[in-house]
């Protein structure tokens, strides 16, 4: 099958349109990618054989969340839980809070833990059975305005 001249004509400038359509594309997805803010990474909670992912919100100095849901994940008195770290945090400065409850008394219990790099991939949070363990909050420093944290709420 022979082609006219102006149908090869035709379909050279179809392919050149093509490729320059393409490559405007792949320079905008690149751009999209590059200008895009890099996700922050999961924490996985263990306790009585249930594991959970816990997902990032970020903080502000003032106590305003914007994107942080608290995973729920029973943790009975006396029973430990269990944080498995991705190195993005266990690399870095992080802090660990913690909240326990007297179920006899009502009163209300907070601490925290400071973390250097490496010091953690894996952390116990213990309990007692006279202290409920109630909440654990792991943060990050704050880059700007606002921290990367992770919340779990235990009973």
């Amino acid at each position: 099958m022979r082609l006219q001249p102006r149908t090869k004509k035709t379909i050279a400038i179809l392919v050149v349109v093509a490729l320059i359509a393409i490559g405007g594309l792949t320079a905008v997805v690149v751009s999209l990618v590059r200008s895009a803010p890099p996700s922050l990474p999961t924490v996985t909670a263990y306790a009585q054989g249930r594991a959970v992912t816990v997902e990032p919100g970020l903080c502000s100095a003032d106590g305003t969340c914007a994107g942080l849901e608290a995973v729920m994940l029973e943790v009975p008195a006396g029973r430990p839980l269990q944080l498995s770290l991705p190195s993005e945090i266990a690399e870095s400065d992080w802090r660990l809070n913690v909240t326990y409850g007297d179920p006899r008394t009502g009163e209300i219990f907070e601490g925290f833990r400071d973390y250097t790099p490496g010091q953690a991939r894996a952390v116990t949070v213990p309990s007692d059975p006279g202290a409920q363990l109630l909440n654990v909050v792991l943060q990050l420093p704050a880059t700007g305005e606002q921290a990367p944290v992770w919340a779990i709420q235990t009973f």
